[in-house]
């Protein structure tokens, strides 16, 4: 047997619960290279959550100095939520005079037909064409404009039916009978196909004879009246579809672009001095390329970590099997 050394690699991976980075070995300048980036990750995250103007002009107009923002963002962006306390610049102080909004609309004209039922009691062309109005107003989705009617869309079809009854009736004159005898009187007739019942009958003199002192008839016609009941379908109503049709136009607003400007004071060299560092790294945190250029170096930087971390391990890992091997020879010996 022998004694183990408290300074072997192999206790060091035990006790340290897999801590591989070798003992003895200065990683302060990698702490603070970590320390540092992570400071600017945050600050950049903070930048990055707000608005990056898409443009800003510095400039001095009939003796003002100013600071113009310019910000082209969504319709829904609270316009207060850009502009900025006051603020430092290259030897000024900034504070917020105006904004000005700018809206970028566009207009989308599409094909629209809609269509159009109307009621009617009757199927005539003039009475339909009172009930349609010869142009309608649109407005759906965002789309508005005036549709006119198609006349030659306009169909129009019974509502529905309903059976209605009616009584069909002839007239026939019988003469020269010799009698008004109801045998000579047929009891149906057929009109337009259709069988007619006898419903009554009127007799007529139609001519004279001297029989002793008195004239009495001698020849009559009969007068027949037949009727028959028949019945047949009926529209109840109509129903008119007609087609309108015409081009609606969308006026939305895409985008607005916000154009705010700050005045700026002369500030004295001793305050400008002592803030021209921080204002310094502020305004190069605002610069979208210098956000991506650090988030990459973070990323470089993490994935060097990782892989000095991997092989440490590996190298951990080697030495704990090489111990274990020479410890057991020792054993066996």
């Amino acid at each position: 047997m022998y004694e183990t050394d408290s300074h072997h690699p192999r206790n060091i991976g035990r006790s340290g619960a897999h801590c591989n980075f070798e003992k003895g070995k200065d990683y302060s300048h990698m702490k603070k290279a970590i320390i540092a980036l992570a400071t600017m990750l945050a600050l950049s995250g903070t930048a990055m959550a707000a608005e990056i103007p898409t443009d800003v002009t510095v400039q001095n107009l009939n003796g003002t100095q100013q600071y113009i923002q310019t910000y082209t963002v969504t319709p829904d962006q609270d316009p207060y939520e850009l502009i900025s306390d006051s603020f430092d610049y290259e030897g000024y102080t900034y504070t917020y005079a105006t904004i000005i909004k700018e809206e970028l609309r566009t207009e989308d004209a599409v094909k629209q037909t809609e269509v159009v039922v109307v009621e009617s009691d009757s199927k005539d062309l003039e009475a339909v064409l009172a009930l349609l109005s010869p142009t309608i107003d649109y407005a759906a989705n965002g789309y508005a404009g005036t549709l006119s009617l198609d006349h030659t869309s306009i169909v129009t079809e019974a509502a529905g039916y309903t059976s209605k009854s009616y009584t069909v009736s002839e007239t026939k004159e019988i003469g020269n009978l010799p009698t008004n005898d109801m045998s000579y009187v047929p009891s149906t007739t057929i009109k337009d196909g259709k069988t007619l019942s006898l419903a009554g009958v009127t007799w007529q003199v139609q001519a004279t004879s001297l029989v002793g002192d008195a004239l009495v008839p001698s020849q009559y016609m009969a007068v027949a009246t037949y009727t028959a009941k028949s019945s047949y379908s009926a529209a109840t109503g109509y129903l008119t579809t007609a087609t309108y049709e015409g081009e609606v136009i969308r006026d939305q607003v895409d985008s607005i672009t916000y154009t705010i400007t700050y005045v700026g004071e002369e500030v004295s060299p001793e305050s400008s001095n002592e803030s021209t560092l921080g204002q310094t790294v502020l305004n190069t945190l605002q610069n979208p390329f210098v956000i991506v250029g650090i988030i990459a170096v973070i990323l470089v930087v993490a994935l060097a970590v990782f892989l000095l971390r991997r092989r440490n391990l590996r190298l951990a890992e080697e030495q704990e099997l090489t111990d274990q091997e020479s410890e057991d020879e020792v054993h066996e010996s």
